[in-house]
């Protein structure tokens, strides 16, 4: 079955491309073989311009029509269209219908359109243009110009061959003309001699024009009416020389593009070098493969915020509350399970408030006051409350379903520890104040400006990719966060410090620090993002844990469990709950708020350059010329 439907798919294809190739009219095309024009300047300063057009055409083909712009020529007369000796014959109607005629419409001030219908089908024709340019030719006091852009951009055809032949009339010396072309970088403009100009252009792009700039003496055109009552040489010898450069650069930079985006790794690299060395401060640091203590006397969420770059997660608030556990501000109790209990959940724990007098930060008073003032008031039996000898005690589970009842409170708290964290790291000074790319942005805006530039003034589209896609690797590929000579060395031992819990089950007994030390490392493990892989292997290195000297002294003894395998599974229960819960509670409380402002909003709203005048190539500048426009076939 599968067989017989790709049989039936192939025979409609090939079906439908025989209906193809006997139906010309339904699969047409054409290619502008050959654009030749004669053009001559007489001595009244008139321009006579003759247009070949050489088409190739694939399939049927009824007419053309061809547009011309005013611009300051004001008037364009005897315009012929013929094909050979055969000339075609001037109608009213427009568009033409019948074959052998043509029509002429004026629109406005801005253009004129000629149309001429024929019938062509699977063959080459040469269609000619004639027309007479009035006045085209501007007289200054010190040079007369002809400034005419003989084939305009508004071509959606390429043409294979685009050639200008241009007269002048006789009488210029040797060196008394120069000659200018405007166009894609690869024409040339040629001064045959002082009466003949010539330009030249293998293949013209659809959408492309050419253009020639000719200034030439006054004598040449006595009869010239067009005047500007000012010198002109100086300003258009520099703009022209500013043209030349820029299709000069563009044509170095095209032909050797494809290297030039090679060469862009190197300087790419090196900045990339430079911002790593800036932003990681290679000095004096630490370059040891471990570190076995605590790098800093600083608290866990201060850690974090170094080793996660400026970044404040929720992991930091737990081991902030292991480190009050630690401290004995605060207990953590097993919540034993009770299936007839609703308020309880399974591996629920309970935080209960130790009354001491030790020292603690604001950080620490304020996540106390939370817990167990706004979330005990919410929660605690009214004894609790009143009661100050008897201690207060809130559940994970609680602190999840306030963050959902109390959204608003929770939130509230959630952006005062994180501005309370930011504080308490800005005190270390681990990075530069203007800890941001900086001065690193300027070789990205550099290259921004490169790749446009060559983009849109030279069309040097591979170059303009490399120089956009080197900025981009510049700007993702550098570090964003410059560190201090202290915040680079912490940096560097809290890497080597996180590689020590990582391994040093491995590493040699006498160097293991005591259970109470092993307390104080859990709680940076936890925001290192290693604390499973540290509890997994105290049970290598303390198999009878219960045992240990120091055992009592830390909070895990809290969990009243005579077996290590026992005590350890708390511990693991203990770090992945309290991590759940944190983020948990952030999560629902920016959910919940978020899907109340929803409804609230719901209910509320109801060329070619001539060096000088003895021949080259086109530049890329121009587009003043007069004349131009385009055409189509129909």
């Amino acid at each position: 079955m599968k067989f017989t439907k790709i049989c039936f798919q192939v025979l409609a294809i090939l079906i439908l491309l025989a209906i193809i190739k006997l139906n010309p009219a339904e699969a047409r095309s054409l290619e502008i073989y050959a654009v030749e024009i004669n053009a001559a300047v007489l001595p009244n300063g008139d321009l006579k311009v003759t247009e070949h057009r050489t088409i190739n055409f694939h399939g049927q083909f009824k007419g053309a029509d061809q547009k011309i712009y005013f611009n300051e020529i004001n008037t364009f007369s005897e315009i012929i269209v013929r094909e050979g000796a055969q000339y075609y014959t001037l109608v009213d109607q427009f568009p033409t219908i019948d074959p052998g005629t043509y029509s002429i419409r004026v629109f406005g001030e801005d253009y004129f359109m000629i149309d001429w219908s024929f019938d062509a089908l699977d063959e080459q024709r040469t269609f000619t243009l004639e027309y007479i340019a009035r006045d085209a030719v501007v007289v200054h006091n010190d040079v007369a110009e002809l400034y005419y852009k003989f084939i305009g951009d508004e071509w959606e055809f390429s043409s294979g061959l685009a050639k200008v032949i241009l007269k002048l009339p006789p009488g210029a010396e040797e060196g008394e003309v120069l000659v200018w072309g405007h166009g894609p970088g690869h024409g040339e403009v040629v001064i045959e001699s002082p009466e003949a100009v010539s330009f030249f252009v293998a293949p013209l792009p659809a959408g492309t024009y050419l253009e020639g700039r000719v200034v030439f003496p006054n004598r040449l055109v006595p009869d010239a009416e067009r005047t500007s009552g000012a010198d002109a040489l100086p300003s258009i010898l520099r703009e022209e020389k500013q043209w030349a450069a820029q299709a000069n650069l563009s044509r170095f930079a095209n032909k050797y593009q494809p290297w030039l985006s090679l060469l862009l790794i190197v300087p790419v690299g090196l900045i990339l070098f430079f911002l790593w060395r800036r932003s990681a401060n290679r000095g004096e640091v630490f370059r040891g493969d471990y570190y076995r203590e605590l790098p800093g006397e600083y608290p866990p969420e201060v850690a974090g915020f170094l080793w996660h770059r400026k970044r404040i997660k929720n992991s930091f608030l737990s081991a902030g509350i292991l480190d009050l556990a630690r401290r004995k501000l605060l207990q953590i109790d097993v919540v034993q399970f009770a299936a007839d209990h609703k308020k309880l959940k399974e591996d629920d724990f309970r935080l209960v408030e130790l009354n001491n007098d030790l020292p603690r930060k604001p950080i620490d008073q304020l996540v106390l006051d939370f817990l167990f003032g706004k979330i005990c008031d919410h929660y605690c039996e009214e004894a609790e409350k009143t009661n100050n000898d008897r201690k207060k005690e809130i559940t994970f589970s609680q602190i999840q379903d306030f963050a959902k009842s109390r959204a608003r409170e929770f939130q509230k708290f959630h952006h005062s520890w994180k501005q309370a964290v930011l504080k308490e790291s800005a005190k270390q000074k681990f990075f530069e104040k203007n800890s941001s790319l900086g001065w690193g942005c300027l070789p990205i805006l550099v290259l921004m400006v490169g790749a446009i530039l060559v983009i849109v003034w030279w069309n040097l589209f591979i170059l303009g990719a490399a120089l956009f896609l080197a900025a981009l690797i510049i700007f993702f590929g550098s570090p964003k966060l410059y560190y201090t000579k202290y915040g680079a060395d912490q940096l560097a031992k809290w890497n080597a410090f996180r590689k020590f819990l990582l391994h040093f089950s491995k590493l040699d007994q006498s160097t293991v620090p005591s259970l109470i030390v092993w307390e104080h490392y859990l709680v940076y493990a936890v925001v290192l993002g290693v604390a499973k892989q540290v509890i997994d292997q105290l049970a290598l290195v303390f198999p009878r844990m219960e045992q240990e000297p120091t055992f009592r002294e830390t909070s895990w003894s809290a969990f009243d469990a005579a077996q290590t395998v026992i005590i350890l599974n708390n511990m693991n229960r203990l770090t992945s709950s309290l991590n759940r819960t944190m983020d948990g509670a952030a999560r629902t409380a920016s959910a919940t708020i978020a899907e109340a402002s929803s409804t609230s909003s719901t209910r509320s709203s109801g060329g070619f350059s001539s060096g000088g005048g003895f021949g080259g190539g086109f530049s890329g500048g121009g587009g003043g010329g007069f004349g131009g426009g385009g055409g189509s076939f129909r």
